[in-house]
């Protein structure tokens, strides 16, 4: 027998660091005290300054870029990124831009301008991101995950989220979704991810800690992502998103000691980097 072919990794990301100083808070804690070794930062984030100065204390948790469309301000002036904008100067919400998408007036150069300059304002701050995923997955989309491949790649990343989610299981937690990421993702994927992927299935505010219990003790072979999104619920953050109180909750259950004796139970380890480079900012 191939021993390593059986070896199990966990790779637990949080997303959304730096989007108020709640979650900004929850992702380090659940770093420190539990088994996040990931993360994902918003470049358009309310907390984003603050997160960057907080993650330099913390080597060990690797920050990639959450790509954004579809909530908060943009880093490119509106008048450059028309198909992107909502009112208010903020980008359109999700619904809008999957009909501009589908309707073919999503632009796609606009886009690119956008995320590469979310991109840049990472790098600026003196970051070299780990891996890139997307806010609401829209990294997905066709014509879209090229132009989050050829930004990683112009900057070095080498690890793009494939949120491939099996159908199996619970058939009532976020079906369709799971149905249809899993048809986008049947295509060649263009830079290494993991092997397998959880995370719509763990969400839910009252049993995410059974949910993660079951999705560890159900890990398969190789390299697995668990995308995660705990955090302090504070007043931005209720102004801002509706998955409030559920991040407490997946903070509590990430951080339950439990958990850690579960995955030395099993032989699970995580995959934590050696840690992160970080460069002074300019």
């Amino acid at each position: 027998m191939n021993l390593k072919s059986t070896q199990k990794r966990l790779r637990v990301t949080a997303d959304d660091f730096g989007f108020t100083p709640g979650v900004t808070d929850g992702i380090l804690e659940a770093h420190e005290d539990g088994i996040v070794t990931h993360t994902s930062l918003m470049a358009g984030g309310l907390d984003f300054d603050r997160a960057v100065a907080l993650s330099r204390r913390k080597p060990a948790l690797a920050v990639g870029l959450h790509l954004t469309l579809t909530w908060g301000e943009p880093l490119t002036p509106p008048a450059h990124i028309p198909s992107l904008m909502g009112e208010k100067g903020r980008f359109a919400p999700l619904g809008v831009i999957l009909k501009r998408f589908v309707t073919g007036r999503l632009n796609r150069r606009e886009v690119a301008r956008e995320w590469r300059g979310q991109m840049e304002r990472m790098i600026r701050a003196g970051l070299t991101p780990t891996h890139v995923d997307s806010h609401h997955h829209l990294h997905l989309l066709p014509g879209l995950l090229p132009i989050a491949a050829r930004i990683a790649g112009e900057f070095g990343v080498s690890w793009l989220r494939r949120p491939a989610e099996p159908l199996a299981g619970d058939f009532r937690q976020a079906l369709i979704k799971r149905l249809v990421f899993r048809m986008l993702t049947l295509r060649p994927w263009p830079l290494p991810t993991s092997a397998a992927f959880r995370g719509l299935t763990l969400q839910g505010r009252r049993d995410f800690l059974p949910r993660l219990q079951e999705a560890i003790r159900g890990l398969p072979a190789g390299t697995t992502e668990f995308m995660v999104h705990p955090g302090h619920p504070d007043a931005r953050l209720a102004a801002e998103d509706t998955y409030v109180q559920e991040r407490e909750a997946e903070l509590q259950a990430l951080s339950d000691p439990a958990i850690k004796n579960l995955l030395r139970e099993l032989g699970i380890t995580l995959d934590r980097p050696a840690g992160q480079t970080v460069e002074a900012a300019p």
